[in-house]
């Protein structure tokens, strides 16, 4: 036991320091980041020198030595990616005060002209109308918005015309959104009146008023070519859904909009993420438009622009909202893209093994997402793997004892979770990332060998958007693979107890894999409950709100309310006494709306809820104001307690 204590010392002194340390340093500041990011490395090296000269099975040509390299270089590469990514969280910047200082109309002719791009394919009328009114509210005095429209639909160039925007289609989709994109810059190059830069918005990201203001600031450097902002959501993902705890874990893309990228622009590789950027047109002239040979057109396109001497740059500000994927499918069709496109542009000239002009951070900042997708992948598979092999067949990757692996692992494990934790301010969280990391690792090996060694001429898939899903539906497809991995385990684990421990195998082996095993269970537990898909019924999302109204009835009674929830199709009011049912229809006044016409659809004690009944005008006003940037509000932070809780609470039913 005294040896137990004394290998567990440095973890709980690591620990203790950050429970009383941490809270008072600024994760955002210079050198408590850069202290942080180097000592986790540190440990990590430690770890790596410790897995590679101590912990090998005695080298012979059998089967377990063999195991044991394969697993090991597998793993010596996840580290690898480990401290790039650490590298990368070394630093991080804000560039509000910049923006501040550097307003539109402070450039030299005047606030530049800029056109807003909304490629667009198989959408839904009220998706592109939430983002047409969205794209056509800035508080900007020189834009012009165009629907590029891929589906050729009468309807939407009417719409589009109507509401005072620009429609253009083309005879053919090759290419995708770039493509599309590109056939109409071609255009819009060959009128008189050419834009100094292009906005880009998905078809289901609606931007807040000051979307253009904000983001053309940042052009004030010339060498600047694009300003991606980041991606909020008003929907919860599969993952928040499905686990029913949308307001206590963060969308599964907080973490590297609020942390990732800022610290990649920080060191000067922040890349482009296809929605919600800014493009200058001579740089984007300059690589011959948007790039075709990868379905991740985006990154591509930071990494062609540096290889110009041009930057991306990243404006860490909540200055649009769009739909998260709403199912399993749909989320694992668009990671299954994302990585396809990264491994495509391995194969390309600007790829971070080329001889081409990406710089070499640049090139070592790729060649991390390189490596989550690929290795990164492949660990998480092997690691669920390698204990069924020991309790089933005897395979021993790790030959050690208990005290060693809490003095090696311990530390850097810990400091890991603490550190991420730490930067992200609570979001990042290790079972959770681990679940979902091996949600997707399956459709990443598979993209990743494609995009690899496959044809280079894959298709775009489109993420559908806007589906309704009124039932419970299990995803057996996804669910079978890690309820078959959990009996693997648990059965490996019974048959060890029946038939005794392995011959030969020390019981700190044993200890090990036990822990492996459990440990892996609750991680292919928490899978399986996000494979389970819950309903959405409504068919607008609803934001919380606090403001006073009034509602008129007929005859002119006013009755005073404060609104709790608003949509675009009704709200949520609380209300001390309540009009009457009958009255077929009354006024909605205030919270900066005209005045909109309303029904009651439900009352009860206190609270009252309305349908609304707008004109076109009225609609628009609406929408106008639930995307005009108050109402974004995505979880910040996630108390271990409180996912505790809410994963018991799911697992209960």
């Amino acid at each position: 036991m005294g040896e137990l204590a004394t290998a567990a010392a440095p973890t709980l002194i690591l620990a203790g320091f950050a429970l009383l340390a941490l809270p008072h340093l600024n994760p955002d500041g210079r050198w408590p980041r850069l202290l942080g990011a180097m000592f986790v490395t540190a440990m990590l090296l430690r770890y790596m020198a410790w897995r590679v000269t101590d912990t090998l099975p005695s080298a012979g040509m059998d089967f377990n030595f063999f195991a044991a390299i394969v697993f090991l270089v597998v793993e010596m590469s996840s580290c690898l990616a480990g401290m790039l990514m650490l590298h990368a969280l070394s630093r991080t910047t804000n560039r509000s005060a910049e923006v501040e200082a550097h307003p539109p109309e402070g450039f030299p002719g005047g606030a530049p002209l800029v056109d807003v791009l909304i490629p667009t394919y198989n959408e839904k009328r009220e998706i592109l109308l939430r983002t047409l009114v969205g794209a056509l509210s800035q508080d900007y005095p020189n834009f012009r918005v165009w629907i590029l429209d891929d589906g050729r639909r009468p309807w939407l160039k009417e719409m589009t015309e109507d509401l005072g925007a620009h429609y253009l289609t083309r005879d053919e989709n090759s290419h995708g959104k770039a493509g599309n994109m590109n056939a109409a810059i071609r255009k819009l190059l060959q009128r008189p009146d050419r834009p100094d830069f292009f906005a880009v918005l998905d078809a289901d990201f609606v931007p807040t008023p000051v979307f253009l203001r904000r983001t053309v600031a940042l052009m004030h450097d010339p060498a600047v070519a694009c300003v991606q902002t980041p991606q909020y959501f008003f929907n919860p993902d599969p993952i928040q859904l499905n686990l029913r705890a949308t307001g206590v874990i963060a969308d599964e893309q907080r973490f590297f909009f609020d942390v990732i990228l800022a610290s990649k622009d920080a060191h000067g590789t922040a890349f482009s993420c296809g929605t919600s950027a800014l493009v200058r047109r001579t740089a984007l002239e300059g690589i011959g438009l948007f790039p075709t040979e990868s379905v991740t057109e985006d990154l591509l396109l930071s990494i062609k622009f540096s290889g110009q001497g041009f930057r991306t740059v990243y404006l860490n500000e909540p200055l649009s909202a769009g739909l998260a994927p709403e199912g399993m499918g749909e989320y694992l069709t668009q990671r299954g893209r994302w990585c396809l496109g990264t491994m495509q542009i391995v194969r390309t000239p600007w790829g971070p093994f080329s001889k081409g002009p990406t710089p070499w951070l640049m090139r070592f900042h790729t060649m991390d997402t390189v490596l989550f997708w690929t290795v990164g992948s492949l660990v998480k598979i092997l690691g669920l793997l390698v204990p069924i092999l020991y309790w089933w067949f005897g395979l021993t990757v790790i030959q050690t004892d208990l005290p060693s692996i809490i003095s090696h692992l311990a530390p850097y494990w810990v400091g890991c979770v603490v550190f991420l934790g730490w930067v992200s301010r609570g979001t990042n969280l290790p079972v959770m990332a681990e679940a979902v990391g091996l949600l997707v690792a399956k459709e990443a090996l598979k993209a990743s060998w494609i995009g690899l060694f496959g044809s280079k001429n894959q298709k775009f898939q489109v993420t559908a958007k806007g589906t309704n899903r009124d039932q419970v539906v299990v995803q057996w497809r996804l669910i079978t693979p890690y309820l078959l991995l959990v009996m693997a385990t648990l059965g490996g684990l019974g048959w060890r107890v029946l038939m005794g421990p392995l011959p030969g195998t020390p019981p700190d082996i044993e200890a090990m894999n036990l822990f492996w095993s459990l440990y892996n269970c609750l991680v292919l537990f928490i899978a399986c409950m996000i494979c389970v898909e819950q309903p959405r019924f409504r068919s607008e999302e609803r934001f919380i709100a606090d403001e006073e109204v009034t509602l008129i009835d007929s005859g002119g009674t006013c009755w005073p309310a404060r609104m709790r929830d608003i949509s675009i199709v009704g709200a949520q009011l609380e209300m001390a006494a309540a009009p009457p049912l009958a009255e077929p229809l009354l006024l909605l006044r205030g919270a900066g709306l005209p005045d909109i016409p309303v029904t009651v659809r439900r009352s009860g004690p206190g609270v009252v809820n309305l349908a609304f009944e707008p004109s076109s005008f009225e609609r628009e006003a609406i929408i106008r104001k639930i995307f005009s940037g108050a109402y974004i509000a995505p979880v910040t932070r996630t108390p271990p307690f409180a996912l505790i809780r809410s994963l018991a609470r799911r697992a209960l039913g």
